[in-house]
Parts: C-alpha cells; sequence; structure tokens
C-alpha cells in the first residue's frame, strides 16, 4: 500500500474522531479566548488601569489623582514597583508625578509627568490627554489667582521618559500568559498521541498492517504523519485564530511562533511514542505524560514567566524544550528550535528503537 495512502486514511481516521477535535482544538481554544476576555476586560477596569507613581512632596500631587480618579481608573504604586512592573511587562506604561509638582504648579509653570514605558510603546492614549489637560488646569487657576503669569506653557505635551527593558517588544504579559498557556496544550497532547498508539496496538491493528506485507516505515510513518500534521494544523490554527480575534501583537510574530508550535508539536509526539512503548495500560499512560509534563512546563516556564520563577528551578530550565520554544519566539531566533527538535529526536529514538519490538 502507497505511503500517501496510509497517511491519508489515518487522517481520515482522525478527523472522524469527535473526541480529538473537542479536546486538541475547541478546549484551548475556547480557553484561550475566554482568557483573552478577561484580561482585556481587566485591563479596562477602573480598580486599576492606569498605574501612577505619586513622587510629589506637596499636596497637588495627591489633587491630580483625585482628578484623574473621576474619569479614569488609576492604581498607585511607588516607584520601585511601577517601574518594576513595566520591566516585567506587568503594566504597558506607568505615569510618575514628579517630586516638584506641587512647588512647580503654584510658580504657574507646568511640571513634566514623565510616562514610562516598554521601549517600543510609543502611543499616545486617552488617559494622557486627560491628564495633560488636568495639569494644563491646575496651572491656570493658578496663574489665575497669581494675577499675570504667562499661560504659554499650557499647549505642551507630556514626554514620555523611557526606561530600558529586556525586551523591547510590545507584547503585554496577557499575551505570554495566553502563548503559554498553547505551549502547554501542545505539550499534554501527547496524552491523546500515547492513547491512540496504545489503542491500534491493543487492537491489533498494527499488526495486522504488518501481515498485509506493507513495510514497517509505510505503517508507522503513516499513522505518525498524521498525528503530526493534525496536531500542527490545530495548535497553529488555535494561536492564529485567538490572536486575529484578540488583536495581539503576537501576530507580528506569527511565522516564528507557528514554527515553534510545530516543533513543540513534533516533541508531544515524540513523548506520546515513548510513552506508549513504556506504559502498559492507559491509566499509567495517562499518569506518566502528566507528571512529565507538569513538570517541564513548571520548571520551562509555561506555566509561569521564568522571571517570576525562584533561582534554584531556573537552573534546571534549559533541560526543558519549553524554555527553548520561548526563547526563541521571544528573541525571533529560529536557530533555537534545532534544540527542541533535539528532545523530539532523543524521545522518539527511545520510543521506536526498534519497530517491530514496538508493535
Amino acid at each position: 500500500m502507497n505511503f500517501l495512502v496510509i497517511l491519508t486514511s489515518n487522517l481520515k481516521r482522525i478527523l472522524k474522531k469527535k473526541s480529538f477535535i473537542i479536546i486538541s482544538f475547541i478546549i484551548p481554544l475556547s480557553i484561550s479566548l475566554i482568557f483573552g476576555f478577561v484580561f482585556n476586560k481587566g485591563n479596562n477596569n477602573a480598580l486599576g488601569s492606569t498605574a501612577i507613581i505619586n513622587s510629589d512632596k506637596g499636596s497637588l500631587g495627591a489633587d491630580l489623582i483625585s482628578e484623574l480618579q473621576k474619569t479614569n481608573g488609576v492604581k498607585i504604586y511607588t516607584k520601585e514597583e511601577g517601574i518594576e512592573k513595566v520591566k516585567k511587562k506587568l503594566v504597558s506604561v506607568c505615569y510618575e508625578i514628579p517630586e516638584n509638582f506641587s512647588e512647580l504648579v503654584k510658580k504657574g509653570e507646568k511640571p513634566v509627568v514623565a510616562a514610562h514605558k516598554i521601549e517600543s510603546s510609543m502611543e499616545t492614549s486617552d488617559f494622557e490627554f486627560n491628564l495633560n489637560n488636568a495639569v494644563n488646569n491646575m496651572v491656570l487657576e493658578n496663574d489665575l489667582k497669581l494675577n499675570g503669569v504667562s499661560t504659554s506653557v499650557l499647549t505642551k505635551e507630556v514626554p514620555d521618559a523611557k526606561i530600558q527593558v529586556i525586551s523591547s517588544e510590545k507584547a503585554s504579559m496577557d499575551d505570554t500568559i495566553i502563548l503559554n498557556i498553547l505551549i502547554s496544550f501542545v505539550i499534554f497532547g501527547a496524552i491523546g498521541i500515547a492513547e491512540e498508539l496504545f489503542s491500534l496496538k491493543k487492537q491489533n491493528i498494527l499488526e495486522r498492517s504488518f501481515a498485509t506485507g506493507n513495510k514497517p516505515w509505510k505503517v508507522i510513518g503513516g499513522i505518525l504523519g498524521a498525528l503530526f500534521i493534525f496536531y500542527s494544523v490545530v495548535y497553529s490554527s488555535v494561536f492564529l485564530i485567538e490572536s486575529i480575534v484578540r488583536g495581539s501583537v503576537m501576530l507580528e510574530k506569527w511565522p516564528v511562533v507557528v514554527v515553534n508550535m510545530i516543533f513543540m508539536v513534533l516533541v508531544s509526539l515524540s513523548l506520546g511514542i515513548f510513552a506508549s512503548r513504556v506504559c502498559k495500560n492507559e491509566n499509567t499512560i495517562n499518569i506518566f505524560v502528566q507528571i512529565i509534563s507538569w513538570i517541564t512546563c513548571f520548571v520551562g516556564g509555561s506555566f509561569a514567566p521564568l522571571d517570576l520563577l525562584p533561582k534554584t528551578i531556573q537552573n534546571f530550565s534549559k533541560f526543558t524544550p519549553q524554555y527553548w520554544t520561548l526563547q526563541s519566539i521571544n528573541t525571533g531566533n529560529y536557530a533555537l528550535v534545532l534544540i527542541v527538535a533535539l528532545f523530539a529526536v532523543v524521545l522518539f529514538t527511545a520510543g521506536t528503537f526498534k519497530t517491530r519490538r514496538f508493535i
């Protein structure tokens, strides 16, 4: 039987399984969209939509914040907290009211309110417009009290005080978390792969395929090829759909993300092959793959950003494919996927050392 015929027949068989479609496509897409909706709603929440540092030594800084709170959500941070949140991309911008804010306003001069931003995030928001107007009004009121102070400074724009961050991309923490969720789904997909292979062995389908005179590589290659194509298309589609729906800036990186998704599918497929060989029943497969997936996802940074993990755990991160996948996506370095491929090769070799013994 021709290899392409075996491949096509296995693809059709997989697509007929509703459980495969639901677990591999519907659930990941739904969860990523739900998280995206929650994050977007949270970003617009009046309880913490805009971060502000109040360094003013007088009382007018607090008055400015009170005025802004009438139309905007404001969250107050210390200077250290605010800048750290920008560096970790927990917020995209943090405004700082200067120490001499009250002093300058009382003199009729317009203070400079710094906007600490991620380097590439240069757009002017509605909040900056409201902030600028509020500061102008405060200066104008004090000008009137002082009588005769020039108001020509009122047309100044609020300048940006950029801070250097590790990455200059505009991807927010929301994008990072959702991407990590998808990567975790890919590796956990090894459970379905292992169970599918185990089921084929249990039903003697693979053994009967050899009895027809088909070469081992055609039988195994057709089955694994069908699983690889299915999962690669499914998870890449999930990423593209949820990014388009949310309007995520990660769409700018879609080629490197898709390539890494495909290589992670190779790792997942190889892990599934390995699990189906070493485990004696389906319950053992589930437990075995879950243990490996949970540990590697946690250590590799796909459950939580690496920066938030303890240093002792970060030391082991490089021994996981998730770490190199995230590094490749974050840096745009396609060469790093070769390291991910090495993980797949090791697992694949261990799982198919002798094809007939595997059957």
